[in-house]
């Protein structure tokens, strides 16, 4: 438990899962409008972040320890997917910067003060920081500093990165630290095919002191048992993060995929208003590309939603058992990959004037091939992984991914 009583006061709380869906379709008309703007200026609207401050959905799955409203993450993935679905840069920052914030939950108590003692603080990541970290007296000391993809940065107020220490006697001990946002210089790369509003820069960490309390260890976080995670109640916030981290952005393929089904069939069916039979038979085929992307992400964003509610309900970790670990990750790359080809399948009917950059569609289908490139949605490893623990063998051993990808 925090042991800051103020901590999280002033928050808006979200009563349950309907209240959640209210308040984001409610903001869903104001963030389509400035989907071309986000794209165009790689950067998500500040009016929109503002927007899902006030609404409270960035707490949505921050503990109620912490004045969030400990909704669960099947929630936080329909809400990334509706958001998604109008824009897809701002549906993935948004999943970032809500999901993310759990991982907090397994740092020391004293860190959460730190961070939440802003009641409206964000929080990026990046799980790979190259650089050097030495224990000092009373914390560590980071010195060059440098990663990409930190989706959200533009917004964060804190970053939890990824690096790890080299112990006297030689040996590697992987670590998260958690760093404000004053001591990182973001550097303006990210030029890119897709996903160009969500503003992935680069981060640059040059030399920083990090407070002893502002670090865990890997190996606490892919066991869940960690001092500031047994403060809270709810058994999501003492999962391995292993378990959970990809929730926070596997709603946004999926609901861009859904956009663009959606979208598609509307302007299909406004297209044909007034066409005769004959004209509306001859477009069989097309509906049967609607009914086939349609049903595909319907079973994603269902496969999705039945392992987040597997979670959320789970009592303890204990619950959660070894091939469960094996096909939620599974599930998340099928997920992704299956929202990626049917968009594609609808980007394949849209012909000439679809890859006109006015055209909402392009963007989409630039936005989900991009999304489904991150490295939690590898079909080849995900399938390997399932498929040793469905055949009883011995699982792979997690790391992050040692590349710059």
């Amino acid at each position: 438990m925090a042991t800051n009583p103020t901590i999280g006061e002033g928050r808006t709380l979200i009563a349950d899962s309907a209240d959640a869906l209210d308040r984001v379709r409610g903001l869903l008309p104001a963030i389509r409008e400035r989907a071309r703007m986000v794209d165009e200026d790689r950067h998500v609207s500040d009016a929109t972040i503002d927007e899902l401050r006030q609404s409270g959905l960035f707490n949505i799955v921050t503990p109620k320890t912490l004045g969030g409203s400990e909704l669960g993450f099947a929630d936080l993935v329909r809400v990334t997917a509706e958001i998604a679905a109008v824009c897809g840069s701002t549906g993935w920052v948004y999943g970032v910067l809500a999901g993310h914030s759990w991982l907090l939950n397994l740092f020391p108590a004293a860190a959460q003060d730190d961070v939440f003692s802003n009641p409206d603080a964000l929080i990026a990541t990046v799980f790979r920081l190259a650089g050097k970290v030495e224990e000092v007296e009373g914390g560590y000391r980071l010195q060059g500093g440098d990663g990409r993809f930190c989706s959200g940065i533009d917004f964060a107020d804190w970053v939890i990165i990824g690096n790890g220490i080299t112990r006297a006697d030689g040996s590697f001990e992987p670590r998260f630290f958690v760093i404000p946002r004053s001591e990182i210089e973001v550097v303006d790369d990210w030029y890119t095919v897709g996903m160009r509003g969500t503003g992935s820069r680069t981060i640059r960490i040059a030399d920083s002191f990090i407070p002893a309390h502002r670090s865990v260890s890997l190996a606490e976080m892919l066991s869940g048992n960690s001092p500031g995670a047994n403060a809270h109640k709810g058994a999501i916030y003492r999962m391995p993060f292993a378990d959970i981290a990809p929730f926070s952005i596997i709603g946004a393929p999926i609901g861009m995929a859904q956009g663009a089904v959606r979208n598609f069939a509307e302007q299909l069916g406004q297209r044909l208003s007034d066409a005769g039979d004959v004209e509306l038979g001859e477009q069989s085929a097309t509906y049967a590309r609607i009914a086939q992307a349609s049903a595909e992400v319907d079973a994603a964003l269902a496969l999705v939603l039945r392992d987040a509610e597997l979670i959320d309900r789970a009592h303890s970790p204990a619950d959660i058992s070894p091939l469960d670990r094996a096909r939620i990750p599974r599930d998340w790359a099928w997920a992704a990959q299956t929202a990626r080809y049917a968009a594609t399948r609808i980007f394949e009917a849209s012909g000439g004037s679809g890859i006109y950059d006015g055209h909402g569609l392009q963007r989409v289908w630039r936005d989900v091939n991009s999304a489904a490139q991150h490295f939690a949605f590898t079909w080849d490893s995900a399938m390997s992984r399932y498929g040793r623990a469905a055949s009883g063998l011995k699982p792979s051993e997690f790391a992050l991914p040692n590349r710059r990808k």
